[in-house]
């Protein structure tokens, strides 16, 4: 099982799981803070650009994608940055971040408004500068074509994936180009986020949730029976087919697969 770990530095917040990173910040109103999250233009790089291929990745956060090396070890995920200590105000983030190799407390991080690309915070450690201003300026912004996206959008499940089996579920990792992302979900009501738990099945304390920024759907064990339990309640009509065609490749370990 992948366990998320937690770094707080200067009243930040840092959420690292396999499929990315989240990062949470705790405004305080300060002069320092709103400077940080004065929405900027994307960088421009005087690197050569990256383009896509062998060795590198389209990540998509709802509208937003960019391209990362895949050795580089910069890591992408969603998140929600709060404009205001009430936390009253916020934002959907495609948040690019890279820790540092010998102190993973110590990290550079990025957030990019998920609709319309602007950088509205940052803190970019001159080591790591380089290499995520380059990431930087492949930022655009376009709605995900469903005609074209990868599976589950279109296509057969990848047969060759590696499968994860978090709490006795297995499953595959959707192609980040997707825009849909897999969240462990630690919770005593996982079973009914997103609506009305579908009988016979019970919530339980531990599930994944898929999500992709409008939609989003459930999966957990029965706490009573043991079964696989799949809620797709929250999802709209226009994913409605997509995360059909996942939820038939979630898998109950040791009765649909062994893990």
């Amino acid at each position: 099982m992948i366990k998320p770990t937690w770094a707080a530095v200067g009243g930040l917040a840092l959420l690292g799981t396999a499929g990315g990173i989240g990062l949470l910040v705790a405004s305080s109103g300060g002069e320092e803070e709103v400077n940080k999250q004065v929405a900027t233009p994307p960088v421009v790089s005087a690197a050569p650009a990256l383009t896509p291929g062998p060795g590198v990745t389209l990540w998509r956060w709802m509208n937003v994608t960019v391209l990362i090396p895949s050795a580089s070890g910069i890591t992408a995920g969603p998140n929600v940055l709060y404009l205001d200590a009430q936390g009253t105000q916020s934002r959907q983030v495609l948040s690019v971040g890279k820790a540092d190799t010998d102190d993973s407390e110590i990290f550079s991080y990025v957030q990019i408004d998920a609709q319309n690309g602007m950088v509205l915070s940052q803190q970019i450690l001159d080591q790591h500068r380089a290499e995520i201003e380059l990431v930087l300026a492949t930022i655009a912004v376009s709605p995900l074509d469903a005609k074209t996206a990868p599976w589950p959008y279109n296509g057969e499940g990848p047969t060759n994936a590696p499968r994860e089996a978090p709490f006795g579920i297995s499953l595959i990792r959707p192609d980040p180009a997707t825009g849909i992302f897999i969240d462990y979900v630690y919770s005593a009501d996982v079973g009914y986020r997103g609506g009305v738990t579908p009988a016979p099945c019970e919530g339980g304390s531990q599930g994944i949730q898929v999500r992709n920024g409008r939609s989003s759907a459930g999966f957990w064990v029965d706490a009573k029976t043991g079964s696989l339990c799949r809620n797709l309640t929250n999802v709209h009509p226009d994913d409605l087919a997509a995360f059909e065609r996942y939820s038939a490749d979630v898998k109950r370990c040791g009765t649909d697969v062994q893990c």
